[in-house]
């Protein structure tokens, strides 16, 4: 019983997991995994924190407005 319950309790897991999977192919997640990668990337060049955090933003912003452009 135990057993089946450890299994129970990894399918669930892994249930979740692709859920965030799937979040992070949609344009939102796009973004924001643009927006982090950026920020780690100026962080590890020596960038400050606030810098970082602004110019990752900035790209995020353009990149998100790229993604979601209206068909007019």
């Amino acid at each position: 019983m135990a057993l089946l319950a450890r299994l129970l309790q990894f399918l669930r897991f892994l249930e979740g997991l692709l859920s965030f999977l799937d979040f992070l192919a949609t344009p939102p997640g796009v973004v924001a995994v643009a927006g982090l990668s950026l920020y780690g990337v100026l962080l590890s060049l020596g960038l400050d924190a606030a810098t970082a955090a602004t110019m990752a933003g900035s790209v995020a912003l353009g990149l998100s407005c790229i993604i979601t452009r209206p068909n007019f």
